[in-house]
């Protein structure tokens, strides 16, 4: 019997419908071996020695390779094919039985097919120990930058934060925007368009470039009125007239970076939900009753395509859309500067299972995602659009009008994949002569502010992230998703906005650490990993080094914890109600509150807000009631506390969606996490991690959705839409 063995039950499942009767296919679910969770796990003073442990979880599927290996006649190791499924293959190695060792190989599945599985198993090797290092080095660097810098956090500001080499510095990136947003001071400037006469009524718009010979930016703003008189008066000159044929190429096909981009762009897809919806459409989807894996491996920086593939799509253009959109010959592209280039892009594994042919087998997601894969694939080997491009330039004195039209001639790639930024086919410019007289019809004038920098979208971090070289793209999903659950950025109509807890991590790592949590420095640690897989450099070398230094920075930063926690603090005029000592502002573990100043012989504290209820009064004294938080949370109390103590949850309005008879309140776990439940517990035991929202579904008719993330989703059909719709 021969045995594969994988990191995922559904790949799992794929292979089996391809590999034949002599194969047996298991899966090892994952990750089987780690470093502890409750440690550092690494002997750094030894020689940075990894402490890595069996995963708890994970014992029963240690025990199945083990068995069935020793059963086995021979075992293929076909973890995904990259540094991270090279160190599970490597694990998954180590639990073999020592006898069959020599019977093991490592294989790559690049796509789960009938001819990717057998590509993979014809070219078996042995594992690739520089790639396991390169991924040792990177968990090793990860855990002594996320256990050595967090404590510190926990004791210059509150409790169960963390930082990472990645994380803090994408945070930095949103960070700095948005301080970049606070000092912009806005300026305003004129916007001014003219409408010009063409033959047969064809009337032109045209924009105002200069004005009385002067950039229109740098034109004071002033009287619109005189302005107006003023270029009203002029008769008007064709001094330019410019006709010319453009094209516009498709963009390569998908890698990992770009296709978490556009899903972001195209569908608002978060990074986690690209990539989680593309490791199901590669590991299989059933297809008329079985399981096929539709796309190419997601984890890539290549942008190119396998010859057969490239001969698919060029047979499916000529086939299905003509020989006018097929080029003479195919379409390859410039390889990036970082690209490792170790496997092709993103594409479907057959052009001819079309999005419409399998639209009944996937999820909206799924169907969405492939599409874009699809498409894209397609696309990259298309002809260029072509555009008639007229430009006119028209001219009275020290004045000048531009304007330029665009007329589709041809639409190419453009047939199939429309999400390229084409050329505007709004204004089209009537057939004018050159130095033809032409009078300003009527001048519209308004006046603009110019506007702060734009804060990041998922989709422009990601670009961001990629083209400095921070981390890599496979990691950017989870570091998102993390910033989000620490609750250091908000999301908001798309955007990443840092909340005050962000911005003061921020602040205390990049002072205290500012070579590390630094752009250039976690660039150069990516450099440093690759070299490592190129066996160039030693991984416990560059350990070491960067241990060194480290050291002393993290030795200094906690010399000063004392002082960083006085700096924090923010002083304010109310008076202690125990001492009539000032109070100051300080963070804790749910946030900042008040706190006595005299310390420690007064330690009276209370919430720094208390939330009024204006439409709700104490049913027992009638005075207002107010949100306070808590040991356990927020709750409501009168305002006349301690004279009157009538409490009770804060309640959504919800009815229970379960039993009907409670109604949905925040709740507060162990560590602090909000959740709402029901408030007839323990009869009832429902609760959701999700905040309620008092909304009545409109597909379904259910009585609340729930807000995730920056989208409200209904739990029974789930229906999403915006907030503010």
């Amino acid at each position: 019997m021969k045995l594969i063995i994988v990191e995922s039950p559904t790949k799992a499942k794929t292979i089996k419908n391809y590999a034949g009767k002599d194969f047996k296919v298991i899966s090892s679910k994952g990750h089987i071996i780690d470093l502890p969770a409750k440690d550092l796990g690494i002997d750094i003073e030894g020689g940075f020695i990894p402490n890595f442990k069996p995963i708890p979880s994970k014992k029963k599927a240690i025990q199945i390779i083990s068995k069935e290996s020793k059963a086995a006649d021979s075992i293929f190791i076909a973890t995904d094919p990259d540094r991270e499924g090279e160190a599970i293959a490597y694990f998954v190695d180590s639990v073999i039985a020592a006898e069959k060792k020599n019977s093991t190989k490592r294989v790559l599945f690049y796509e789960i097919t009938k001819k990717g599985i057998e590509n993979g198993l014809s070219n078996p090797r042995d594992i690739n120990q520089y790639l396991v290092n390169a991924q040792f080095a990177r968990r090793m660097l990860d855990r002594i930058v996320g256990y050595k810098i967090s404590p510190f956090l926990w004791k210059t500001i509150a409790r169960d934060l963390s930082a990472g080499r990645v994380q803090s510095v994408a945070l930095r990136l949103i960070c700095e925007k948005e301080e970049k947003i606070k000092a912009f001071i806005p300026k305003e400037y004129y916007k001014i368009s003219g409408i010009f006469p063409g033959d047969k009524g064809n009337d032109f718009k045209a924009d105002l470039i200069k004005l009385k010979g002067k950039n229109l930016k740098d034109v004071k703003v002033d009287n619109d009125n005189e302005i107006k008189k003023h270029l009203m008066g002029l008769q008007y000159t064709v001094s330019l007239l410019e006709t010319k044929k453009k094209k516009q190429h498709p963009l390569p096909p998908f890698i990992t970076s770009t296709l978490q981009q556009t899903a972001s762009n195209v569908y608002n897809f978060s990074a986690k939900r690209t990539m989680s919806t593309a490791q199901k459409l590669y590991e299989g989807i059933e297809i008329d009753g079985k399981l096929t894996g539709l796309i190419t491996y997601m984890r890539t920086d290549s942008t190119r395509l396998s010859d057969e593939s490239l001969d698919a799509m060029r047979h499916y253009i000529k086939n299905n859309m003509g020989e006018r959109y097929l080029p003479a010959k195919p379409r390859f592209f410039k390889k990036a500067k970082r690209s490792q280039d170790a496997h092709e892009a993103i594409r479907p594994t057959d052009i001819n299972l079309t999005p419409d042919k399998v639209q009944g087998a996937l999820s909206k997601s799924q169907f969405k995602l492939y599409s874009l894969i699809w498409s894209r694939a397609l696309a990259s080997q298309m002809n260029p659009a072509e555009f008639s491009t007229t430009k006119i330039e028209l001219t009275a004195e020290k004045n000048l009008f531009r304007s330029i039209g665009n007329i589709l001639l041809f639409e190419g790639f453009l047939k199939i994949y429309p999400y390229s930024k084409s050329r505007s086919t709004d204004n089209t410019i009537p057939d004018l002569e050159k130095d033809q007289a032409l009078k300003l019809l009527s001048v519209d004038i308004s006046r603009e502010k110019t506007k702060p920098p734009a804060r990041y979208t998922e989709a422009k971090l990601v670009k961001t992230l990629e083209k400095e070289g921070i981390g890599r793209p496979s990691t950017y999903a989870q570091t998102i998703d993390t910033l989000l659950k620490r609750e250091y950025v908000s999301k908001l109509n798309k955007q990443f906005t840092p909340t005050d807890l962000g911005m003061t991590v921020n602040s205390v790592l990049v002072k205290h650490f500012p070579d590390i949590i630094n752009v250039n420095f976690t660039a150069e640690m990516e450099d440093k990993l690759d070299s490592v897989e190129e066996n160039s450099i030693d991984y416990v070398k560059m350990l070491s080094d960067f241990y060194d230094d480290f050291r002393k920075v993290l030795a200094d930063a906690m010399d000063k914890v004392k002082d960083i926690k006085k700096d924090l603090q923010e002083k304010t005029d109310i008076k202690c109600e125990k001492c009539g000592a000032p109070m100051v502002i300080k963070w804790g573990k749910f946030g900042k509150f008040l706190a006595c100043s005299n310390y420690p012989e007064c330690k009276h504290t209370k919430p720094l807000n208390e939330e009024k209820i204006t439409d709700e009064n104490c049913p027992q004294c009638g005075k207002e009631l107010i949100i306070k938080r808590g040991r356990y949370g927020r709750f409501v109390a009168c305002s006349d506390y301690p004279n009157c103590k009538f409490t009770k949850p804060v309640s959504t309005g919800i009815k229970c969606p379960e039993c009907s008879k409670g109604e949905l309140i925040e709740k507060q776990s162990r560590k602090g996490r909000i959740f709402w439940g029901c408030s007839n517990y323990p009869d009832c035991k429902f609760a959701t991690w999700y905040k309620p929202v008092k909304k009545e579904c409109p597909e379904c008719g259910h009585s609340y959705l729930e807000l995730r993330r920056d989208k409200l989703v209904c739990p029974k059909c789930k229906h999403r839409e915006d907030p503010g719709e």
